[in-house]
């Protein structure tokens, strides 16, 4: 692994850099600053003219169940595989493919497919994300009822048995019987454990915050809203200065005014975008499957048959662009939410972000937010033909 220089750009870092440069040897950020402070030595290796589009740091999707006719519940490495590359030319460089509520049998193929895929190209499998099954039928919203089921730790056991350190994150509902056992041993582990479709009162969601809940799955969607008598599982994300909140910023899941309520209750920090993704991300209108169900992708929104939102059809690039076409961030702040709090969350360490010593994962775009190139690791993932 040798030396990539990406200069003439703009730099989005801990401050936003006009004409500066990033230089990435063995893999990790060896110089953020302007294009002149680059040496003859720092231009060794590859050089790359940016030519004035923006240099971010590789976006991290911590929730999506698919993208480009793919569903990761088919337990397919190839299917896997080609999702890596196709998230590339969003800006991705890494994601955690999320399980939907299946049987016990259809979780476990999904773990192993994780566990022993090998990466050949594409954004990075990061681990795994199992939303459900411990979840309250009441709060399912597109995930299978008929196998919704209570908290197991022997199940868990045997998932993180095959998964070790990429059992990344677990969305259960804390009220549900045995979840607040099953916060207790995954926080033991160091799992970050997040409630989402959950009925949980005020109180109850509290309490799996103090037991070691630190995140929350797509806020505001799949959970007891707020009421001034009722604060629910929102009044409680809201209130906590110190978890993580989701958000699908895609106009559809959630009004940007509710966003901005979200933003001035916990601040840019504490904010994560993300895709909530089906396979219909990158295809046109039609009929897919989200797990065992099958979905209406139409004016670019998922839905059952029934009319639930069944993920999004969102990518992480838009994500971005909609926060700040919303009006509600900076463009900075904007691809925090996408990058850095995403590895904040769950505990990666040196990623996330452009800083000297953190991994070189970055990504230019042009003005016309089209992604011209991805690197990982300085390593080119993806680069935009013609």
């Amino acid at each position: 692994m040798g030396k990539l220089c990406v200069h003439n750009g703009t730099v989005i870092s801990d401050t936003i850099v006009h004409n500066g440069a990033v230089v990435v040897e063995e893999g990790r950020i060896a110089y953020v600053g302007h294009s002149s402070g680059v040496s003859e030595d720092m231009r060794s290796g590859e050089v790359v003219d940016a030519k004035g589009a923006w240099i971010f740091p590789g976006f991290l999707d911590v929730h999506i169940h698919g993208a480009a006719g793919h569903d990761f519940m088919e337990g397919d490495q190839q299917s896997l595989a080609a999702v890596a590359r196709h998230l590339a030319q969003y800006g991705v460089a890494g994601f955690l493919p999320s399980t939907v509520t299946a049987s016990p049998a259809k979780t476990r193929r999904a773990c192993e497919l994780v566990a022993g895929f090998q990466q050949v190209d594409g954004a990075e499998v990061l681990g795994i994300h199992l939303e459900g099954p411990y979840i309250n039928e009441s709060k399912k919203g597109a995930q299978y009822g008929g196998e919704i089921r209570r908290a197991d730790l022997d199940e868990l056991a045997v998932l993180h048995e095959m998964l070790g350190d990429q059992l990344r994150l677990v969305t259960l509902a804390p009220e549900v019987p045995g979840g607040l056992q099953a916060v207790d041993w995954l926080a033991e582990r160091g799992i970050t454990t997040s409630v989402g479709h959950s009925d949980a009162s005020f109180e109850e969601t509290m309490a799996g915050f103090a037991r070691g809940v630190t995140h929350v799955t797509h806020t505001f969607n799949g959970m007891r809203g707020l009421h001034h008598r009722d604060p629910g599982v929102v009044g409680a994300a809201l209130a906590a200065s110190t978890v993580f909140a989701e958000i699908i910023a895609d106009g559809v899941h959630v009004h940007p005014g509710a966003i901005q309520v979200l933003l001035r209750a916990k601040g840019v920090d504490w904010v994560v975008l993300v895709t909530d993704a089906v396979q219909a991300q990158g295809l046109s209108d039609g009929q897919y499957i989200l797990g065992d169900q099958p979905i209406f992708v139409k004016n670019g929104e998922a839905r059952l048959e029934a009319g639930n939102l069944a993920g999004s059809t969102l990518n992480m690039l838009q994500a971005v662009r909609n926060m700040v076409d919303f009006g509600l961030v900076s463009l900075k702040e904007a691809v925090q939410m996408a990058s850095l709090n995403a590895a904040r969350t769950l505990g990666l360490k040196g990623r996330g972000w452009i800083r000297q010593g953190y991994q070189g994962d970055l990504v230019v775009v042009s003005p016309q937010w089209v992604v011209q190139r991805n690197y990982v690791a300085g390593r080119l993932i993806y680069i935009k033909e013609g």
